[in-house]
């Protein structure tokens, strides 16, 4: 009745007198039992928005039997952790309250979150791609033998119910050196971007007007999926990198290309740094239209020179050319492509497709075997010659004069 709208709340004196005598009932040895080192071990964990709990029990004839219930309240840096976190949280809480009883030991770890379930499964290697606080739980995780198990949310009432009414604890210690060492990763990457106009409380302030960001960070306090943002202290992070708002974007890019490093060095210092959808595609645009850039960038790598095949027989390919003119004469020179054996002819006239023909006919005379191509300059391109070339059967290979 007091969860529905419009319900006053009322708090009377048999309300106070039925909540004592549960609490007495928890803590009795009706429902507590004694630590066993024989006994099957289970650690069930639950996350709420204000805190988090967990509960130690026994499994005896399929039936868990609680040892000892644990549960804090939330800080406020805590609360504005994603539900996936808070999660991990808790299981966290759990395993460190309990490490006495749990180190050493293999046990069951239970919990209401499926995605976490199989992010922090113990037959499964640390995830690559997920947020810096679930990379660094999982990590410490791995030091314990445990079985992870996914149940539904009226399965762990219990602790669900003291993960919404927790112990107020004025200081905690449980699991705070992991989150003060993914803080602290998260302060210097701000540092690292940190100038006159990129500050802290810039990026802060501009995060807290963008539609975008605002819509990721509702979403990650009301979705339990694995995500890869983690919101610290205001600031949106997308696994290390900085989640920049729009208003700041163009001049990330202007702090990264003061430099004119080139578009490959561009991308690793943001990758470094910072994010946000398509870095990628304006990193390149901005270094293609920079003149600057276009000046110090290295020439495109050269072809390597493909050399011709050589032929398998004797004036099968030959490479033919004119030199001169030398005291009036002009030199037709001919070079077989696989014995490199040479053949000179001279003549009075002037080069033309005729003496051609003439000089190469004294050549084949000469020497016996089945010419198949010429490799020669474009000079030799007049319509008789194609088509004495194609009567003979003799394919034409061009090349380009280089200077």
């Amino acid at each position: 009745m007091l969860l529905k709208k419009n319900q006053r709340f009322t708090w009377t004196t048999q309300c106070e007198s039925a909540f004592l005598k549960l609490k007495r009932e928890l803590c009795s040895d009706n429902v507590l039992i004694p630590f066993d080192p024989q006994l099957p071990l289970t650690l069930t964990t639950d996350a709420s928005p204000v805190g988090i709990a967990a509960i130690l029990s026994h499994q005896i004839n399929e039936c868990e039997r609680p040892i000892a219930y644990a549960s804090r309240s939330l800080t406020s840096s805590e609360m504005n952790y994603s539900q996936l976190d808070r999660e991990a949280l808790a299981i966290m809480f759990g395993v460190n309250y309990f490490f006495d009883y749990l180190y050493g030991k293999q046990f069951t770890l239970v919990t209401d979150n499926q995605p976490l379930s199989k992010i922090l499964h113990q037959n499964k290697s640390l995830p690559k791609m997920t947020s810096a606080r679930l990379l660094r739980y999982a990590s410490f995780l791995s030091g314990f033998n445990y079985k992870m198990k996914c149940k539904t949310d009226t399965e762990i009432e219990i602790a669900d119910c003291l993960s919404r009414a927790p112990i107020q604890r004025t200081k905690i210690t449980t699991g705070n050196s992991i989150n003060e060492e993914v803080s602290q990763l998260f302060a210097q990457k701000v540092f690292q971007i940190s100038s006159e106009v990129i500050t802290y409380d810039t990026i802060k302030q501009e995060s807290a007007k963008d539609l975008e960001i605002q819509k990721i960070i509702q979403h990650l306090h009301s979705k339990v999926r694995d995500e890869l943002y983690t919101l610290e202290n205001g600031i949106l992070f997308y696994q290390v990198r900085i989640l920049i708002p729009n208003a700041l974007r163009q001049q990330i890019l202007k702090e990264i290309h003061s430099t004119h490093i080139g578009i490959v060095k561009m991308k690793q210092l943001a990758r470094t740094y910072v994010y946000w959808p398509k870095i990628d595609s304006k990193i390149e645009k901005l270094v293609k239209s920079c003149e600057e850039c276009a000046k110090t960038q290295h020439n495109p790598p050269k072809a390597p020179i493909h050399p011709r095949e050589e032929p398998e027989e004797n004036w099968e390919r030959l490479h033919i050319d004119y030199a001169g003119p030398l005291d009036g004469y002009h030199f037709l020179i001919a070079v077989d492509a696989k014995s490199k054996w040479t053949e000179i002819r001279t003549s009075k006239e002037a080069p033309s497709t005729a003496v051609t023909i003439k000089l190469l006919e004294d050549i084949f005379s000469t020497h016996a075997g089945i010419l198949r191509s010429l490799c020669l300059i474009t000079a030799f391109t007049s319509k008789i010659f194609i088509d004495y070339c194609k009567h003979g059967g003799i394919s034409q290979m061009f090349i380009q004069w280089r200077t």
